[in-house]
């Protein structure tokens, strides 16, 4: 029975990415490509009757074009960052909060130990579960600050996530949109047998997860706990 809940949360958890990834191409690609549409159709109106007009719209459809690939770009490297085998889990997520510093303006605190996980499933579980954190803290929290932390004590690795974001109560998951990144991190925290924590506040969130050493399957209790360390 444990196997059948196992395979049901990884094709949960995959069919939620799956959702996600559509969505952000969706969001991102698709609606600004098809505005970019109507800007060409523009520019061949006015390409004989305005030919200086047309050139400043053509310019500005470049412009954006040259925005969206970056942003697919992106995208593609969130699936699977290259640099996780060539660099190793400490690079790989400097690299990631790096942009993320860059590109949405938040001031991004890490203390992020060199920790000794060869399982390259449990890196990316990691990596994934930071990034969730980041971009839920990002697009809700309306906050400017992040603070990442990664350690390593007795087999468990400890990750910590906290924003200065308004915070929310759990009656507010769903309303605020919040629900779709919670679930990925709760299947994947349930399938590495670790454990969740959420605290949230007026004073920001901070997510705490504690995940066991060199395992990546099977049921784990992802309720929330106080003082979980």
């Amino acid at each position: 029975m444990n196997s059948e809940n196992n395979i049901l949360s990884i094709l949960d958890v995959i069919e939620i990415e799956r959702q996600r990834i559509a969505k952000d191409l969706h969001d991102v690609s698709l609606q600004n490509l098809s505005h970019l549409i109507h800007k060409i159709e523009l520019s061949s109106i006015y390409i004989d009757k305005d030919p200086i007009k047309a050139k400043l719209e053509l310019a500005t459809v470049e412009k954006e074009l040259r925005s969206i690939i970056n942003e697919i770009r992106t995208i593609i490297y969130n699936m699977y960052p290259v640099s996780l085998e060539d660099l190793g889990l400490k690079s790989t997520i400097e690299k990631v909060l790096g942009l993320i510093n860059k590109e949405y303006k938040f001031s991004v605190e890490m203390d992020i130990d060199d920790v000794s996980c060869e399982n390259k499933r449990i890196q990316m579980s990691i990596l994934r579960l930071i990034q969730e954190c980041c971009y839920n803290a990002i697009k809700h929290s309306k906050g400017d600050k992040l603070f990442i932390s990664l350690k390593e004590k007795k087999n468990k690795y400890y990750l910590k996530i906290k924003d200065n974001g308004k915070g929310f109560e759990e009656k507010e998951v769903d309303q605020f949109g919040c629900h779709f990144g919670m679930t990925i991190m709760e299947e994947t925290v349930c399938l590495l047998k670790g454990k969740m924590n959420i605290d949230s506040s007026e004073k920001g969130t901070l997510i705490e997860i504690e995940i066991p050493y060199n395992t990546f399957s099977g049921q784990g209790d992802t309720r929330s706990e106080k003082n979980l360390f």
